[in-house]
């Protein structure tokens, strides 16, 4: 005779992973971007255009996202992300001012930037065609110097940017191609803030995939720290390692 006690934890255990599977789903993606630099700051002096005047160039870095969804009514799913950028630069400069100093030699340039994203979104579309839309909470720190031999300048700041988001997928049938576009965006009082995706994936096996396409970042502000003022652009291609469970 079967002892139904013994098999109850195993058929809740059968029944818990089936329903686990059916309703909850994720994504993480780790990438590299590769990103040009395009725009002007300045801090307490002159405007400098960041590729001339402070010498940026092309630079690679990271880039991390995760996604969470679930199928509860009215609680919205959630994706973290984090990106950072920096660059290095060296140039000569002749009665230039840059925070509290004034140069004329050759200088050298960092820029360090971090976003740490919180979004809350609904799925509105769950199919060949998937569409999300909601908010996101960013978290910009950073700092940008200007530094000789003599003198050094830096410029530190932080702030909080609420964003509107929106993504689109569309999933080839029969294939295990997709196409997306995903994008964050704001603009009020002082600052101005955007970023986009365009990208094309291929899913090899078990939510293993590659990921390809061409990011941006734009972000214009003159309240950051007093007397700083960027109006600053990160673009290029990235390629990511995509798990979808």
């Amino acid at each position: 005779m079967v002892n139904i006690k013994r098999l109850l934890p195993f058929i809740l255990l059968l029944t818990l992973s089936e329903l686990h599977a059916d309703t909850v789903g994720g994504e993480v993606s780790l990438g590299f971007f590769n990103h040009q630099p395009n725009g002007n700051a300045a801090y307490k002096g002159n405007t400098a255009d960041i590729e001339d005047t402070l010498g940026f160039s092309e630079e690679q870095d990271t880039f991390l996202k995760a996604y969470l969804e679930h199928p509860l009514p009215l609680i919205p799913n959630i994706k973290l992300g984090y990106t950072t950028l920096s660059h290095e630069g060296s140039s000569s400069v002749n009665n230039f001012t840059w925070g509290d100093h004034t140069y004329s030699s050759t200088i050298e340039s960092s820029l360090s930037l971090d976003m740490s994203d919180v979004t809350l979104y609904y799925e509105f579309l769950d199919n060949w065609a998937e569409t999300d839309a909601g908010f996101t909470l960013r978290y910009i720190s950073g700092d940008m110097g200007v530094h000789s031999n003599a003198n050094s300048d830096v410029a530190d700041f932080s702030t909080w940017v609420p964003m509107l988001y929106g993504k689109v997928r569309f999933n080839l049938p029969i294939t295990d191609l997709s196409f997306q576009i995903e994008a964050n965006a704001i603009s009020y009082w002082d600052i101005t803030a955007y970023d986009y995706e365009l990208s094309a994936r291929y899913t090899l096996a078990m939510g293993i995939g590659l990921e390809a396409g061409y990011k941006a970042f734009h972000l214009e502000s003159d309240e950051l720290v007093n007397g700083f003022n960027a109006d600053v652009d990160f673009s290029g291609p990235y390629a990511a390692a995509i798990w979808d469970f």
